[in-house]
């Protein structure tokens, strides 16, 4: 039995969804800038985002600098507020149409569900750990996907993809680890040369590039989220139980049809998710959109090792 239902015969037409991904990510930009006007007040008046684009800020921030060099240009050009919103505007849209793209074996209104879920719930992601740069990491994510599952040319997608690990270390150093040990495992062993980039990253950025740069939070959070007073008071906290009640059928049939060959994929989540009860806020959720990208690979099972 199929988790989800496969691609129907009748398909939007190109030019109409690309005009509805617009308007969905223009939705999005000024969603997120009414909603986050506190953030954006906060940057006007303590240059947070400032400090980093002059390579003076605080870790781990500072560390995780290449999504924010496009909204570094756009600071040049317009206000902080105004560049944030073309920065979600021009990501938003990438990133929709990357995953409708990804998503090409799922049904229309799976892919299209996919879609407005990401712009309706984008602000709550982000609800108390705001981050500007969220779509331009979920960019690089998306490319990588796409790279590993849909490129032929086991050369050229090689390369390609070690290139990505490198981008994606210099975004966040732990994603690109967890993408370089799920393509060890989807594609072949080889991959696992790829490992080693993102804690060579982090050495070359805490000792060479951005010495300077001073952790603003906590080593270990594991007695924080213990406390679970942050957890509690995250609107999605009840929302997402909600989601898992309602469609535990689907759900349940998506894990057996895909645990047995995309274990690993399981693995490096519960691995992710203690990382993040150790040394993050496990209500942070925006923290874990770039396995989705990764669900979509995996979404029916297929696993190529030429």
């Amino acid at each position: 039995m199929e988790p989800i239902e496969v691609s129907s015969v009748k398909r939007t037409p190109q030019g109409l969804r690309l005009v509805v991904h617009a308007l969905m990510a223009i939705f999005l930009a000024n969603a997120a800038n009414k909603f986050f006007v506190v953030d954006l007040d906060y940057e006007l008046t303590h240059g947070f985002y400032a400090r980093i684009f002059q390579g003076l800020g605080d870790a781990p921030d500072q560390y995780r600098i290449l999504p924010l060099l496009p909204l570094k240009w756009l600071c040049d050009w317009l206000p902080f507020n105004h560049a944030v919103l073309v920065y979600n505007l021009v990501f938003g849209w990438v990133v929709l149409e990357l995953q409708w793209r990804l998503a090409r074996e799922l049904s229309e209104k799976w892919r299209w569900a996919a879609g407005f879920g990401l712009c309706v719930f984008y602000i709550y992601l982000q609800y108390t750990g705001w981050r500007p740069d969220t779509l331009g990491l979920l960019t690089l994510c998306l490319v990588a996907a796409m790279i590993i599952k849909e490129m032929r040319d086991a050369s050229l997608r090689f390369v390609l993809y070690g290139l990505c690990i490198v981008l994606l270390s210099f975004s966040r150093a732990d994603i690109a680890l967890i993408y370089a040990l799920f393509a060890t495992f989807y594609r072949k062993k080889i991959y696992a040369a790829y490992i080693p980039i993102p804690i060579v990253s982090q050495i070359l950025l805490q000792s060479v590039i951005y010495p300077d740069a001073v952790y603003y939070s906590k080593t270990v959070m594991l007695l924080d989220n213990l406390h679970l007073h942050y957890i509690v008071r995250h609107p999605l906290t009840y929302l997402l139980p909600a989601v898992v009640l309602a469609f535990w059928g689907q759900i349940k049939s998506f894990v057996a049809a895909t645990i047995q060959k995309n274990y690993y994929f399981y693995l490096l989540i519960a691995g992710y998710l203690l990382l993040v009860l150790l040394i993050g806020r496990i209500n942070e959720y925006r923290l874990y959109l770039p396995f989705v990208p990764l669900l979509l690979v995996i979404a029916h099972g297929r696993r190529s090792r030429e």
